[in-house]
C-alpha cells in the first residue's frame, strides 16, 4: 500500500466507512478528521451522501447557522462525529475545562453545538487523534456532553456507536453502555490499550484486529480527498495526508 499510514489516515478511513449512501453527515468546527471523512466516503462509496461541514461550501444548504442547528434539533442529521479533550467509560466528554472549573489548569474552546448535536443527532461517533490515560480518565473534570439514555427524550436519538482511536475502538456494552475493547490496530495488543487509558476498560470476548485500510481507499484519501480537504484545512492536508 505503500507508505505506513499516519494515525489520522487510518482514523479517517475508519470513520468514513461508517456513512452510508443518502445519509446526511454532520461534521462540527476545527474538526478535520471527520471532515475528510465524509468527503472520503462521498468519494468512495457514499455519492448521496452530505457532508455537512462548518467552513466548507460542500453540500451547504443552509443560509444561517440557526437553520443548522434547527435542523440538527430536529433530529434530521443520520451522523455526528465527535471528540473530547477527556472521554470516560461511558462515553461522556469533556470540552470545557482541564482541573477545577473556577480555576482550570487549562479552559478549553467549549462545547459549542456538542451538547446538544450529541443528544440530536441519530449516531454518534466519537474520536481522538491520540489515545494516553489522560484523554480517558476514570472521572472528567468537567461533563460537557453525557451519553447517558436517561437524558434522551427520543430513543431513536444520540446513541453512541463507537469510540475510535489509532490503537483502538471501544464500544458500549449491553448492559451497561460502559465502553468495552472490540478491536485493536494492526501489531497493538490489548493490554498495551488498557495501559494507556485511564479508566478499567473491559474486553469484548473476542478482540479483534482491524483490517488495514483498501489501498484504493487510501490512494483516494491522499489524492482527490486531500485535495479537497485543502480548501478547508491546508495545514491539516499538508502536514497529515501523505
Amino acid at each position: 500500500m505503500g507508505d505506513r499510514l499516519t494515525n489520522a489516515e487510518r482514523l479517517i478511513c475508519s470513520l468514513a466507512v461508517q456513512i452510508r449512501n443518502g445519509e446526511k453527515a454532520v461534521v462540527g468546527n476545527n474538526s478535520p478528521i471527520p471532515a475528510a471523512a465524509a468527503l472520503l466516503a462521498k468519494r468512495a462509496h457514499a455519492p448521496l451522501a452530505s457532508a455537512y461541514i462548518l467552513g466548507s461550501s460542500i453540500d451547504w444548504p443552509f443560509t444561517d447557522m440557526q437553520q443548522f442547528f434547527n435542523f440538527v434539533q430536529r433530529g434530521a442529521a443520520d451522523v455526528f462525529f465527535l471528540s473530547g479533550a477527556q472521554i470516560d467509560a461511558y462515553g461522556n466528554i469533556n470540552l470545557h475545562v482541564i482541573g477545577d472549573y473556577a480555576a482550570p489548569t487549562v479552559r478549553l474552546a467549549g462545547g459549542a453545538g456538542a451538547a446538544m448535536f450529541y443528544y440530536r443527532s441519530k449516531r454518534v461517533y466519537l474520536f481522538k487523534a491520540d489515545h494516553e490515560l489522560k484523554g480517558f480518565p476514570e472521572r472528567l473534570d468537567f461533563i460537557t456532553s453525557s451519553a447517558s439514555p436517561a437524558h434522551r427524550t427520543e430513543s431513536s436519538l444520540g446513541r453512541l456507536e463507537a469510540v475510535y482511536t489509532p490503537i483502538a475502538v471501544l464500544r458500549p456494552d449491553a448492559q451497561e453502555g460502559r465502553l468495552e475493547l472490540v478491536q485493536t490496530a494492526p501489531g497493538v495488543t490489548p493490554e498495551e490499550v488498557a495501559q494507556r487509558t485511564g479508566f478499567r476498560l473491559n474486553h469484548a470476548p473476542a478482540v479483534e484486529t482491524l483490517a488495514e485500510p483498501d489501498s484504493e481507499l487510501v490512494q483516494l484519501l491522499r489524492s482527490e480527498v486531500k485535495n479537497d480537504l485543502r480548501a478547508i484545512y491546508p495545514e491539516f492536508a499538508g502536514s497529515e495526508l501523505r
